[in-house]
């Protein structure tokens, strides 16, 4: 029979359902703005623009990952237990003390960047600016997610910031890396006003819930920072080495390829938004089994959309590629893309195995996967790339995106004693 603890982790279902709906449907709004800047940019200012403002990204992406330090990644495992124990005034306090600092990093770094220091850092004197705003944008979106507020922490994510890029090229700004600081900028605004009074409404001060949780937070955030900085290997390192020794044209047609290919994560995405959180609690109450319907549900959700997805992409990819230009219905783009969309679609069946071991004290399991996932890739990158451009890339991504997902599966098999795959689980029985 189960216990009362467990009824309310399981009831937490209905909540990932109705929350990933919501989610996905801002995920979908905001890659569409991606998409329609990606596409406008490509159209309007040609290959080569569009490479550049990829780069930017890449840039901005990289630095504010960097300068965060792992502490985003913290506090969703923080504020989600503190959420469950009913500490909002602890996390009222964290809230406000971390955000605190993480403004002051993007105020200095956006300052260097007026004060020209930017030139240095990047392919852009704006980088400065993106990198200070995606400082807090990124930190406000996972305090939000800990706490289980996954719509506006939807909100948060490129896609729109990529919306309002377009905007305000379609409105006259012809420098598509100025247009996205500029976004950035407001973005970081609006998140530092909207979710300080958020915090401020739901959590009410109450001196009787003491305890600090700066140690504990400053030991957990560093092997995540360590786990983001191998992320950004295995994300941008084939964007990278695209960059090193082809054109930015070849890093337009790529990033388009990547982007389509990334569709099918979308529900995993929107899952994992409000999944993360739930591993947590069910991993701090002992509830094994709530945990083992949860990834499989979740693992369900992911292979209705990806096998259809994948099969879409690989018989309209050429159609698809298109709307770009016909620059990139090229031989090197179609083939980047049907490879990326086997990798993304292996990525949703296998579902949130890093979410996981991230989430039930797999942290070093995590990185150390992560680590031979990046050191494989690399080097595969720097033998195809230079060889094969785009396929090079392309086959090195899907590679290493394939290595850590086979040994995670693996390792949370031998930790969790599941699979979770739930394909191959059983995911039709009634449970």
């Amino acid at each position: 029979m189960p216990t009362p603890t467990t009824s309310r982790l399981d009831g937490s279902w209905r909540r990932l359902l109705g929350g990933s709906g919501v989610v996905l449907t801002l995920k979908v709004l905001g890659a569409l703005g991606g998409f329609v800047f990606s596409v406008w940019v490509a159209r309007s200012l040609g290959d080569a623009a569009l490479g550049r403002a990829e780069l930017f990204i890449l840039w901005v992406t990289v630095g504010a990952t960097l300068l965060r330090g792992g502490w985003e990644g913290a506090v969703v495992k923080a504020f989600g237990a503190w959420t469950f124990q009913g500490q909002g005034a602890r996390i009222r306090r964290a809230f406000r003390r971390w955000t605190g600092a993480m403004v002051l990093i993007g105020l200095a770094v956006a300052g260097l960047g007026s004060l020209g220091f930017a030139e240095e850092w990047g392919p852009s004197p704006w980088i400065g600016w993106g990198m200070g705003a995606w400082v807090v944008i990124g930190w406000l979106a996972e305090c939000l997610r800990g706490t289980g507020h996954v719509s506006t922490y939807a909100l948060f994510q490129p896609g729109w910031w990529m919306l309002l890029a377009g905007l305000l090229i379609f409105f006259g700004i012809e420098d598509p890396a100025l247009a996205l600081a500029l976004s950035g900028l407001v973005m970081a605004a609006l998140a530092v006003l909207g979710a300080g009074w958020w915090f401020g409404k739901r959590f009410q001060a109450d001196g009787s819930q003491e305890g600090n949780g700066n140690i504990s937070m400053a030991r957990l955030a560093f092997p995540i920072w360590l786990g983001s900085v191998l992320h950004l290997v295995l994300s941008w390192a084939d964007t990278a080495m695209l960059s090193a020794w082809l054109t930015e044209a070849d890093v337009a047609h790529y990033r388009a390829a990547f982007r389509l290919a990334a569709l099918l994560t979308f529900t995993q995405f929107a899952v994992n938004a409000l999944g993360a959180p739930t591993f947590g609690a069910q991993h701090a109450a002992g509830d094994q089994e709530g945990l083992r319907r949860t990834v499989h549900r979740i693992g369900w959700l992911n292979t209705a959309v990806a096998l259809p997805g994948l099969v879409f992409l690989w018989l309209l990819g050429p159609w698809l590629l298109s709307w770009w230009g016909a620059a990139f219905v090229c031989r090197e783009a179609v083939m980047a893309l049907g490879i990326l969309a086997g990798a993304q679609a292996l990525n949703a069946l296998s579902g949130p195995v890093m979410y996981l071991l991230n989430m039930t004290g797999g942290e070093r399991a995590g990185l150390a996967i992560l680590a031979l996932s990046a050191l494989i890739q690399l080097a595969l990158g720097l033998w195809l790339v230079p060889a094969h451009g785009l396929v090079g890339a392309a086959w090195s991504a899907a590679i290493g995106m394939g290595v850590w997902n086979v040994v995670g599966l693996i390792w949370v098999r031998r930790t969790q004693g599941f699979w979770m795959v739930s394909l191959a689980n059983g995911w039709w029985k009634r449970r």
